[in-house]
């Protein structure tokens, strides 16, 4: 149901028009059904990743994390051990092409490992936090492709605390000869004290009729100040109302096993990758300083200015592998007075849009939303 805009939180603006394709200086639009409802964000993140070489993620907007957690604390038979070295890119050698050879070998993108050596006692994975940490409500996207080897977990998911998550995870084990699952989690105060969330009211395991270890495909959830809903190549999966998170805070990946047979099975029988071909999310901020930029960038609400996010549409894998960033587009500065890190060699910016490498602060004042539709 079409939510008033003045009462809705930090900024989710809807609205009952058709959108013009402008320069996009009062946001991006997300449209929730196949009618004229939409939401519209004010921030964006985009990575191209088939198109991205480099040892140096946080460039991009991902710093890769290091650290080691033991058995007990890990809950399972091994400790997991993240390293920088796990996250790898590996672009297309031509910079413009969508396909063909690679700088490595294996899958196109950033490739999160998972080693199968638990000699020391743990087992390497690789996890990447996304330095804006002002993200709340938008729509957030990631396409990937999965480990083919049974015995680890991998993730999509914005993070908070123990009890204000947002998960999309993937277990190798869940996948058989034609299907996959995707487990999609809102983590609540009870799964916190529980330590476990699959007996709460915010978790399911949702069949797919695919192996998610076959080709690319898009993962994504919506998440509006009432509702999570959760969504694969475009199609609607699954929503859920209740412990919906209220913070600001940041996207994950991560791919990683310890062992234990009641959640990531493993450890992984030879080294094995998560590949990620590309993440978009479009999103308001909870930072001051972003809000007066839109807030120049945009005075009075104009739909006109407005620039609907284009619905991915089946799997974006072979002859779909390319896909649409409006950081990207040659055509005119869709990003204007956007925060924008490098997003892929293919990239042609136009206008004034700013390149931001350093973590924003977290300003927890909300954005008041006077705009009048």
């Amino acid at each position: 149901m079409l939510r008033d805009a003045a009462a809705t939180a930090a900024c989710l603006l809807l609205g009952l028009s058709q959108l013009a394709n402008a320069a996009c200086e009062c946001g991006y639009s997300v449209n929730k059904t196949s009618d004229s409802e939409f939401a519209v964000f004010t921030d964006l993140i985009e990575n191209d990743f088939l198109h991205i070489n480099t040892e140096n993620l946080t460039e991009y907007g991902w710093q890769p994390q290091e650290y080691n957690v033991t058995a007990e604390a890990a809950r399972g038979k091994f400790g997991k051990q993240m390293t920088v070295e796990n996250s790898q890119t590996n672009p297309f050698k031509d910079a413009n092409a969508w396909s063909g050879a690679t700088d490595h070998s294996g899958d196109p993108g950033l490739q999160l490992w998972v080693r199968a050596d638990h000699s020391n006692g743990l087992i390497g994975g690789a996890e990447l936090a996304h330095l804006r940490n002002d993200s709340r409500y938008g729509s957030f996207r990631v396409g990937m492709k999965m480990s083919a080897v049974n015995g680890t977990c991998g993730a999509f998911y914005w993070y908070f605390d123990d009890s204000q998550e947002i998960d999309m995870e993937f277990l190798s084990k869940q996948f058989n000869d034609s299907q996959g699952a995707v487990n999609l989690v809102l983590q609540s105060p009870d799964s916190a004290k529980l330590l476990d969330a699959s007996n709460t009211s915010t978790f399911r395991v949702a069949p797919l009729p695919f192996r998610p270890d076959e080709m690319y495909h898009e993962y994504r959830f919506d998440w509006m100040p009432d509702k999570v809903q959760f969504y694969v190549d475009g199609e609607f999966l699954w929503e859920m109302t209740e412990h919906v998170p209220v913070k600001p805070s940041r996207l994950f990946l991560n791919h990683w096993s310890n062992g234990d047979p009641h959640w990531s099975a493993g450890p992984p029988e030879k080294d094995t990758p998560m590949t990620v071909s590309y993440v978009k999310a479009y999103f308001n901020s909870t930072d001051e300083a972003r809000a007066k930029v839109h807030t120049q960038n945009c005075p009075t609400f104009d739909p006109a200015k407005v620039c609907p996010i284009p619905a991915q549409k089946g799997a974006p894998d072979g002859a779909n592998m390319e896909t649409y960033f409006f950081s990207k587009d040659k055509t005119e500065n869709k990003t204007p007075g956007q925060n924008l890190y490098k997003s892929g060699a293919t990239s042609n910016l136009l206008g004034s849009s700013t390149t931001f490498i350093t973590f924003l602060p977290l300003i927890l004042a909300l954005f008041s939303c006077a705009f009048s539709l």
